[in-house]
């Protein structure tokens, strides 16, 4: 009950939370993931994750068997996030004035999670207002806590400035959005090469 207590949010499978990280393969691309995830584990300066790779490169088993990893230790609160699923729900929210408080209170608990995981980001339906209302919110507060956040995405960070630029006022944004997440991750970690798992 302690273990499923750390998750405020799961999106992902059941059978992931029997996973752990001695079980996954050490290629280097997630080594140098599980080295990210060490530091924050040894309290050392928080660097964010971002993993992108297409489908069977294993980047949302990765985050998932951090989370897991960080439940076991008793980390959380943990939020892992399906984008177009928690994204949707937000914006919905947000456009219902009766459940203003709801919108907040689900945007605060995202903002102040321990970690985050945004699971396929980039594939969430984008547009201004969920860009500046909703993701640019999330990233600029957990960037300001130095709390651990976790992408994975079909998107390398040029991809994801393009997606953002939803209009030319827009770039600006995008490129303010895509620079506050490399401030935090450093680098991109390129899981392409699929996984057998």
């Amino acid at each position: 009950m302690a273990f499923e207590k750390q998750f405020q949010i799961r999106d992902f499978e059941d059978k992931w939370l029997d996973s752990s990280l001695r079980e996954l393969d050490k290629n280097a691309p997630r080594k140098q993931a599980i080295l990210k995830y060490n530091k924050f584990l040894k309290n050392e300066p928080v660097e964010w994750i971002y993993l992108y790779g297409g489908t069977g490169s294993g980047r949302s088993l990765v985050a998932a068997t951090m989370c897991v990893d960080a439940a076991s230790k008793n980390l959380g609160p943990i939020c892992y996030l399906n984008c177009a699923k928690r994204v949707r729900e937000l914006a919905d929210l947000s456009n219902d004035k009766k459940a203003a408080s709801d919108f907040q209170k689900l945007l605060d608990q995202y903002c102040n999670a321990k970690i985050l995981v945004l699971d396929d980001f980039g594939n969430e339906f984008i547009n201004d207002y969920i860009r500046d209302t909703i993701i640019y919110p999330i990233i600029s507060a957990r960037s300001n806590k130095g709390l651990l956040t976790i992408f994975t995405s079909d998107f390398t960070f040029d991809e994801i400035e393009t997606l953002y630029s939803t209009s030319k006022a827009g770039q600006i944004r995008a490129h303010q959005l895509v620079n506050s997440i490399k401030a935090s991750a450093k680098k991109e970690i390129d899981l392409s090469t699929p996984a057998i798992y």
